[in-house]
């Protein structure tokens, strides 16, 4: 068979390599054979640590019946979302046209090789029809005769699906007049879902959704409403089985409404986010327990998915082997082979804790994670939760301090009997969007939670980023198996943007300014419609599949369109640019009627709404010595306003910074958009101006 994959970089397409399906990554040999042959395309879309991609490869994609009818009947092709976001995201929208309903991955489509419109979708299908899905062998055989024999029928339905699309992607709407404001709606939204018991909103499948609790975070500064559902969100996803109890970081999503069980990929994406709310929360509330939830994060990222040479591998696999000792002796495994399962390298039995901790430290631990309750999977196994709290625990005979440390014990040896288990297989993909995210949220956090090492991990995964893919010819969006492939999206653009302007706000650097200026530039080249006021996100230049797909709504990550916009206004602010302050000002307007519907879809525009007309401070620092660093440091613990330290003796900075780098003795200025007060040279001074500034504005 001759299987193109075997030699792709992408690792989610060297997992089909040795399947009997005739497989082709997306290209033109691919879509030239299909319409040569006049056979229609099998598009299925996935990554490398879906476990549902997996299951339906082993159910399906391994078996020789199945692949002998594909092969047959269609032209195959697989396409890794983390390398071809833009194929994904048009195939997803045109999956929710066919079948009125959210899509998914692994997702399946079967494309016309003439216009490759799709005329049927779907996401996981068994191999044989159950739980009222249609048998994946049964579909091809539809799908088949469907072609030869309804073909003037599908025809006419590709028109009015890329018809559609075209629609969707040009639509704009005016609102109504005597609508709400969409912050005000989305929050009364937000109130009418809240899960008040379990923390978040909505009921199963439950995901932490972090571009909307971001949002609340700004809201959260002058609403006590919005604080409120925050913090509860924020203590849901760290004390329940969203969170690996262990090893630091998150998992995707959770199956259930009270957070007890996920399903266990884990994500740079959702983990970077994640860390980026947890540090400002634990830094403006002075609370410890996110603060040590941001370091866990840190942690697994640096221990799990930190690449030699600097930056971050994409993810982790929800699948791995089962532990010999949770094997069942009366299935014996052939020699070299492995039983897969999803979440086999996080579960536990209580069992499983002889040899690794004992007497009172065993039976803290047990009842600390639930190993002394129900077991909660099936099999008789453990996820771990925090099913007591520290205070509860440390009733019985201890003190808090006492309790605290030999948690902290149990914790690490847990640990470390649980790393010497077959670990999940991981996606190595250096991605430029994931990356961006990741390195703006060390650097923010490194900055709130007084951590320089966090700042340097930024600083080396953005400059990695910088060196093998902006800087390679073509740029790139993806580094995997040494080869830089793929071309930059507008979410990658934005993240990075990001990037830059947080390590510059935590390490002032004349290089990440010139870098923050060329990629807000290189957004507004070859993404922004000046006509329009709207984004694309693939290149003006670049060629397109059945539409030029946008980049306004929130995902699993921010809005690259709208993410951009916050970066314009960033660097804006930073830099007294009223012409980027006037691009960004009119790709608001352009969507501030499309942000209705819904608003938390749109929660990152918000964001970039509340931003440009409201009255973030900027507070500027100058001055030679420690002081400045002091008084910067003491400055940015208040999250509720941006601080800049510019160092003494540069030359060639915009106005705005360019006074502090003269300054004989420490001194702040604090901008208001484009309004800067005069100088102060006392620290109190400073707060009592912000204060009284605040007051005089009112909420933002």
């Amino acid at each position: 068979m001759p299987n193109r994959l075997r030699g792709a970089s992408s690792p989610y397409l060297r997992q089909h390599a040795d399947q009997p399906v005739d497989w082709y990554p997306w290209a033109d040999e691919a879509l030239r054979e299909a319409r040569d042959s006049d056979r229609p395309i099998l598009l299925s879309i996935g990554y490398a640590a879906c476990h549902w991609c997996h299951v339906m490869a082993h159910e399906s994609f391994d078996d020789p019946e199945i692949a002998e009818r594909m092969n047959a009947w269609f032209v195959n092709i697989k396409v890794d979302r983390e390398a071809r976001p833009d194929l994904d995201r048009t195939y997803q929208l045109a999956h929710q046209l066919l079948s009125g309903r959210g899509g998914g991955w692994p997702l399946t489509a079967f494309l016309d090789p003439t216009d490759l419109a799709p005329f049927v979708a779907g996401t996981y299908f068994p191999p044989e029809a159950r739980h009222g899905l249609i048998g994946f062998g049964e579909l091809l055989e539809r799908v088949h005769h469907a072609w030869l024999e309804q073909r003037d029928a599908l025809k006419a339905q590709n028109r009015r699906v890329v018809d559609a699309l075209g629609l969707l992607v040009a639509r704009s709407s005016d609102g109504e007049p005597d609508a709400p404001a969409p912050d005000d709606h989305l929050i009364g939204q937000l109130e009418a879902r809240e899960d008040t018991r379990h923390g978040g909103f909505g009921d199963a499948p439950k995901f932490p959704q972090p571009p909307l609790l971001a949002w609340l975070a700004e809201r959260g500064i002058d609403d006590p409403s919005a604080e409120r559902m925050l913090l509860d969100a924020l203590r849901a996803i760290t004390r329940n089985g969203l969170a690996d109890q262990l090893g630091g970081g998150f998992f995707r999503y959770c199956v259930d409404a009270a957070w007890e069980i996920p399903h266990f990929e884990k994500m740079l994406t959702d983990n970077a986010q994640l860390l980026d709310l947890l540090a400002e929360a634990a830094a403006r509330w002075s609370d410890p327990e996110l603060g040590e939830a941001a370091e866990r994060t840190v942690e697994f990222l640096q221990r799990d998915l930190a690449l030699e040479g600097g930056g971050f591998a994409t993810a982790l696999d929800a699948d791995s082997a089962v532990p010999d000792s949770h094997l069942e002796p009366e299935s014996p495994l052939e020699p070299g082979e492995a039983r897969m399962e999803e979440g086999a390298h996080y579960r536990w039995r209580p069992t499983d804790l002889e040899g690794v901790v004992d007497g009172p430290v065993r039976e803290l631990a047990e009842a600390r994670f639930g190993l002394d309750g129900p077991s909660n999977l099936p099999g008789d196994f453990w996820h771990l939760v925090q099913a007591r709290a520290i205070a509860e625990l440390a009733e019985a005979d201890r003190d808090r301090a006492t309790t605290v440390a030999r948690l902290e014990q149990a914790r690490a040896a847990m640990l470390e009997a649980r790393c010497r288990r077959p670990m999940p297989e991981r996606d190595d993909q250096l991605r430029a969007g994931s990356n961006g995210l990741a390195a703006g949220a060390l650097a923010r956090a490194g900055r709130y939670l007084e951590r320089e090492d966090w700042i340097e991990d930024a600083d080396r995964t953005l400059s990695r980023v910088v060196a093998e893919l902006l800087e390679a010819e073509p740029p790139a969006a993806v580094l995997a198996a040494g080869r830089a492939e793929h071309p930059l999206l507008l979410d990658d653009l934005a993240a990075l943007l990001d990037a830059s302007i947080a390590l510059l706000d935590a390490r002032f650097e004349p290089e990440r300014l010139d870098l923050a200026e060329r990629l807000a530039d290189w957004i507004e080249r070859d993404h922004f419609e000046p006509h329009t006021g709207r984004f694309g996100l693939i290149a003006h230049d670049r060629p397109t599949v059945l539409m030029r797909p946008r980049a306004d709504v929130d995902e699993a990550i921010p809005s690259g369109a709208a993410s951009a916009v916050l970066g314009w206004i960033a660097l804006a602010h930073r830099t007294g640019d009223a012409d980027r302050l006037a691009r960004a000002r009119q790709a608001i307007d352009a969507v501030r009627a499309a942000v209705r519907e819904p608003p938390a879809a749109h929660a990152t525009w918000l964001r970039a709404q509340r931003r440009l007309d409201g009255t973030r401070p900027l507070i500027v620092v100058g001055g030679p010595g420690a002081e400045s660093e002091d008084w910067a440091r003491r400055l940015v613990r208040r999250v509720d306003r941006d601080v800049l330290r510019v160092p003494p003796g540069l030359d060639d900075l915009p106005a705005t910074l360019q006074a502090a780098t003269t300054a004989e003795r420490t001194r702040a200025w604090i901008c208001l958009g484009r309004r800067c007060l005069a100088p102060l040279d006392d620290l109190d001074a400073v707060d009592a101006a912000l204060d009284r500034e605040t007051s005089a504005a009112g909420p933002a």
